[in-house]
């Protein structure tokens, strides 16, 4: 039984997880625990532990290693590959209603991530754009790869209202865990507390975007735009500013 299978089979009722990740505020989201078995996470998180990261991010505080090229990375290699794949594109059209979605083979933001000590993820919404591929942002998969995450520790990933004013939905960062949320340019999250989990605790996760071709679902938010990490109370309006390096 194949990785795809295995999800499958865990999650076989498909119209009530519709129903829940329709229902689930402030936007459409799904939690799905257990999403990968632990000898997956294991590997992936054995292989996070040995990769280059490639790239630091750092917006209005925030602080987050990435490596968005996992073509040497045999393990997640095989993974994206197979939740790319037509059979979970059916299960996860499945899910959210959405029939059309397009996988990204150059993980454009995607692929490892990892904060440590101090690190946090300020709030803010996503980019709606793949300027590679020219298509539109639809859902986002977060894995998490954390065995033995503390809550006091902080790094729970927060879902806050649309005016950004506060959080709605909490989940914490526990191995094999999944998030799945659709896009919106007011689906403000992140994980603002600064962790303070030991020097050598990690919190980890690999993340896969999906897209669609068709402009429908961006009647307001067609301008293409990068993660919007700043925000106007005045209009409330989400806005980028690109900080000196």
């Amino acid at each position: 039984m194949n990785l795809v299978e295995k999800i499958i089979a865990r999650y076989p009722y498909t119209e009530k997880l519709n129903l829940e990740y329709t229902k689930n505020s402030p936007y459409p989201h799904l939690c799905l625990d257990e999403f990968l078995d632990d000898e997956c996470v294991s590997k992936l998180k054995e292989e996070c532990d040995k990769i280059t990261w490639s790239r630091e991010f750092t917006r209005n505080g925030s602080r987050m290693l990435e490596k968005q090229d996992i073509s040497d990375c045999p393990v997640a290699f095989e993974v994206c590959q197979q939740l790319s794949s037509k059979m979970f594109l059916d299960w996860l059209e499945k899910i959210t209603g959405h029939d059309d979605l397009i996988p990204d083979p150059h993980m454009v933001g995607a692929g490892y991530m990892r904060c440590g000590k101090g690190d946090s993820l300020k709030i803010h919404s996503d980019f709606n754009f793949n300027n590679k591929l020219k298509i539109y942002r639809m859902l986002t998969l977060n894995i998490y790869l954390n065995k033995g995450w503390k809550e006091e520790w902080h790094g729970d990933l927060q879902f806050w209202d649309f005016e950004r004013k506060g959080c709605v939905s909490r989940y914490w960062p526990h191995a094999g865990r999944a998030l799945l949320w659709r896009y919106h340019k007011y689906g403000f999250h992140g994980h603002p507390n600064a962790l303070t989990c030991p020097d050598n605790v990690h919190r980890d996760g690999l993340r896969i975007f999906y897209y669609v071709s068709g402009e429908a679902p961006y009647k307001l938010d067609k301008q293409p735009h990068r993660s919007l990490y700043w925000y106007d109370d005045k209009t409330g309006t989400p806005y980028d500013v690109h900080e000196q390096k």
